[in-house]
């Protein structure tokens, strides 16, 4: 009875044991899971985080490469396009001159995706008329291509170019003229022909002065884009131009008349810039007038914008020439403009004053009739006139009263 009752218990003991192991076990593998799913979903956050923020550097990559100038195209090891930005889907599935681009590009993603880098240039017709540089880079993924529009830069280097080209030009002909008529001079004994060509060269040297003078000029116009602003009245820039042309136009034997300006007419700008442009306006109708004849000048109020006509009744300009008089060294007539002194580089500060104050410049002219140049600019302000825009001739040696006068 003893021997049976110490073997249950100790098999009640056994089972003991073998629940509080098998609960210890149960509890440790509740916790083992409990770890591993805590585990997991940590690591599927991490992953989540990652891809989103893998994602969001794609996208952020992606605008970025839209917002370049530059088209850009990725290629995995296929050859199959997998991004495009903005710029480069202008020539998918494009037509005309446009298609070349895309059949350049194909070409030279084959190149490329066999490990050569590579680059080709081409000259789009138009319009408008373009140049794109393409240029392919293989990597281990696949290759890049980049398509740039370096148009503009041709256009500048091309622009730089004849610029350097008729500078030296202009400067070479006033000074080649001076050293050969020095040499003729010191070779003269007859006092009357010494004195004409002393006159000469005098000539020549202040006609060099003047083109270095209006370089210097558009040059500063140029680069005061964003000069200081003022208001300038319309009125006063008109007399002190006038006053300034007055010697030549006195010369020339030609009269400036000037419709009374509404009063109150205000530009907002750069004082020295208006009253360079409107100066340089009555310079070329003086210097392409006849002597006796008249150079009139308007002012017309039109909503928010001010016109200044200039009018003059010389011999006009032909209608091929009229969209490049306002090129730098540009001469309807040269021998003309060479024989009053012009230099070619008037109506162009006249073009860079009217940009710099959001204006324009036009021209219209007929052969025979002469010719009106409009310079249009912003009108900040405007007083009522009194009485009608009367008609007056600015007398010639007279102040005008309206402006500083040089």
């Amino acid at each position: 009875m003893n021997a049976t009752v110490a073997v249950l218990v100790l098999v009640g003991v056994l089972v003991l044991a073998a629940g509080v192991v098998l609960v210890r076990q149960t509890i440790e593998l509740r916790a083992a899971l409990a770890r591993a799913a805590n585990d997991a979903a940590t690591e599927r956050a991490r992953t989540d985080q990652e891809r989103a923020s893998a994602g969001d550097l794609a996208s952020r990559l992606a605008r970025a490469l839209d917002a370049i100038p530059q088209g850009v195209l990725i290629a995995d090891t296929a050859g199959t396009v997998v991004f495009r930005n903005r710029v480069a889907e202008t020539f998918a599935d494009a037509r005309h001159s446009d298609a070349l681009v895309e059949a350049a590009v194909g070409e030279l993603l084959a190149e490329a995706l066999l490990g050569m880098t590579a680059d080709r240039t081409i000259d789009l017709f138009g319009p408008p008329r373009r140049t794109l540089v393409i240029t392919t880079v293989p990597f281990e993924d696949g290759a890049l291509v980049v398509i740039d529009d370096i148009s503009e830069r041709r256009r500048l280097e091309a622009t730089r170019r004849d610029f350097v080209a008729n500078i030296s030009h202009e400067l070479k002909t006033p000074v080649g003229a001076m050293g050969l008529l020095a040499e003729t001079l010191t070779m003269e004994d007859d006092p009357a022909v010494a004195r004409r060509l002393a006159e000469r060269i005098v000539d020549e040297a202040f006609r060099m002065d003047r083109t270095i003078e209006d370089l210097l000029v558009l040059t500063r116009i140029e680069s005061e884009e964003a000069a200081e602003r003022e208001p300038v009245e319309a009125n006063v820039a008109i007399a002190e131009a006038v006053e300034r042309i007055r010697p030549g136009a006195e010369q020339a034997g030609v009269d400036i008349e000037v419709a009374e300006p509404v009063t109150g007419l205000v530009v907002f700008g750069d004082r020295r810039q208006i009253v360079s442009a409107l100066y340089n306006l009555l310079d070329n109708a003086v210097k392409y007038s006849d002597p006796g004849s008249v150079v009139e000048v308007r002012v017309v109020a039109d909503g928010d914008q001010l016109r200044i006509e200039v009018q003059d009744h010389g011999f006009g300009i032909p209608k091929g020439d009229l969209e490049r008089v306002f090129e730098r060294f540009y001469r309807v007539d040269q021998a003309r403009s060479r024989s009053t002194g012009g230099t070619g580089l008037g109506l162009a500060i006249v073009r860079h004053v009217a940009t710099n104050h959001a204006g324009k410049v036009m021209v219209d002219s007929r052969l025979g009739e002469g010719s009106t140049f409009t310079l249009a600019l912003p009108c900040n302000a405007r007083r009522e006139l009194d009485g009608p825009n009367p008609t007056h001739s600015v007398p010639i040696g007279a102040n005008t009263g309206d402006g500083d006068t040089p």
